[in-house]
């Protein structure tokens, strides 16, 4: 099982459990949590789930992206659409629950353990949280609702940190509505063994919490002029910067996929007019169109497969127009409106 269950006093705590993966969730997992959701949706004595792991460095990588590599080569779309639509309609089914979800983010949280977190009811982090959604590094975009979430920072920090996959500071997480509550892992245990008989769970984890840290974040004044601009104006100020900073993230930027930086900027500039619902409909036909594309397979090899860290990409920022970033936003062969349907 790629989840552990167990019921204490009123709650359902779903434990992830793939530590070999650093609990990269892949189609098991996302199954047998949508199966465990849909076993309990009428037990009255389960009163809320807790989603939680107890690797000492993961909450989840992320989606198990060797899965979808494995699929592209062997040009099985089939099965990386099946766990698109599975994944995205688990992301919308815990965010919808009709009780609550509390999501204990104590590692690293990742692109799919994002979607896992970052919409549900109660969204805890501790000091060991390291959040992102890096996924422009492999020729991807940052999916799972995430630009749903992004669209409530401002502007530069929502570009910054989609379009470079930067780890997420856990004081602007906490502010832009992407997490709750911060409490000390030291106090996680405690935390837990208490919410699972809480009468009242917001006033229970308040109890926990506390301030975040105070942590240095690279380049706020950097971020906060160059990234308020489009994607090119972004590139333009960097370069004019000579910055220390401004050209780490310029030397960055640079390694990312410029066809997924280009969707990226457009679905960011999108995002503040989408519902989660409409997010995640989007976020579907984007990822499915994304299975085609040469960079996806490259991008997952350079970083992942072969770990050469030298990708090669098949589109360069100069050639692609306007009409190559429409067609990633026209659904091909589904209707993924009917996914969400109550």
């Amino acid at each position: 099982m790629t989840i552990i269950v167990s019921f204490q006093e009123a709650a359902a705590v779903v434990t992830l459990n793939r530590p070999h993966r650093y609990n990269a969730a892949d189609l098991d997992t996302i199954s047998q949590i949508t199966e465990f959701l849909n076993k309990v949706r009428e037990d009255d004595s389960v009163k809320k789930i807790i989603l939680t792991s107890d690797h000492p460095k993961a909450f989840c990588a992320g989606g198990d992206i060797r899965m979808a590599y494995d699929a592209i080569k062997s040009k099985d779309f089939h099965h990386g659409n099946v766990f698109f639509e599975a994944e995205y309609k688990l992301v919308y089914d815990l965010a919808t629950y009709h009780k609550p979800v509390i999501s204990l983010v104590n590692g690293m949280c990742f692109g799919g353990g994002m979607g896992l977190s970052m919409h549900n009811h109660f969204r805890i982090l501790t000091e060991n949280a390291i959040l992102g959604m890096p996924e422009t590094i492999i020729g991807f975009f940052p999916d799972v609702g995430s630009s749903y979430r992004f669209a409530q920072f401002p502007k530069a920090w929502a570009n910054f940190y989609g379009l470079t996959g930067s780890n997420i500071a856990l004081s602007h997480a906490l502010k832009w509505n992407m997490a709750d509550y911060f409490v000390p892992s030291a106090l996680l245990p405690e935390l837990l063994n208490n919410l699972c008989s809480a009468s009242d769970d917001r006033k229970l984890i308040e109890q926990f919490a506390c301030d975040v840290p105070d942590a240095p974040i690279l380049g706020e004044a950097v971020v906060e002029s160059a990234f308020a601009n489009p994607l090119l104006g972004i590139f333009e100020s960097l370069q004019n910067d000579q910055s220390a900073d401004a050209q780490k993230i310029l030397l960055d930027l640079n390694s990312r996929s410029p066809l997924s930086l280009m969707v990226t900027d457009k679905l960011l500039e999108m995002s503040p007019f989408l519902d989660l619902k409409k997010s995640l409909e989007l976020d579907q036909v984007l990822a499915f169109n994304f299975m085609f594309n040469p960079d996806l397979q490259e991008g997952i090899r350079a970083q992942i497969i072969d770990k050469d860290r030298q990708p090669k990409w098949h589109y360069k920022m100069a050639s692609i127009d306007a009409e190559i970033i429409r067609d990633f936003f026209v659904p091909t062969y589904f209707d993924s409106e009917i996914l969400y349907e109550n």
